[in-house]
């Protein structure tokens, strides 16, 4: 278990590791292969098997700050969402489409 003074260090890890999956897994059309396919979800089980314990409310509420936080973050950049801004596609890889047509920007 995380410490309490440890874990918006470690929501803000999650947060952009899961944000790097959902670029990769966009780009690569796999998921990636520890952090998962982008889901907050997938990236909090990629280290470890769940313990059975119950939800911690305070873990939760952890992580709504730090999910707030990182989209605030977002909008003020208005680019993306991740401070990485390799991570994000450019207008032009993406576009009219925004990227729904997955040929434009995977070469296929």
């Amino acid at each position: 278990m995380v410490p309490p003074t440890q874990r918006p260090k470690l929501a803000h890890r999650l947060l952009h590791e899961a944000h790097a999956a959902h670029h990769f897994m966009r780009r690569f059309g796999v998921p990636h292969p520890r952090w998962g396919n982008g889901s907050l979800m997938a990236r909090a089980l990629g280290d470890a098997a769940p313990t059975g314990r119950p939800l911690c409310l305070q873990a939760l509420a952890v992580m709504a700050l730090a999910v707030a936080a990182f989209r605030q973050d977002g909008a003020i950049r208005r680019h993306g969402l991740s401070p990485d801004t390799g991570l994000c596609y450019s207008q032009a890889e993406l576009g009219d489409d925004h990227g729904r047509n997955q040929s434009k920007t995977d070469g296929g």
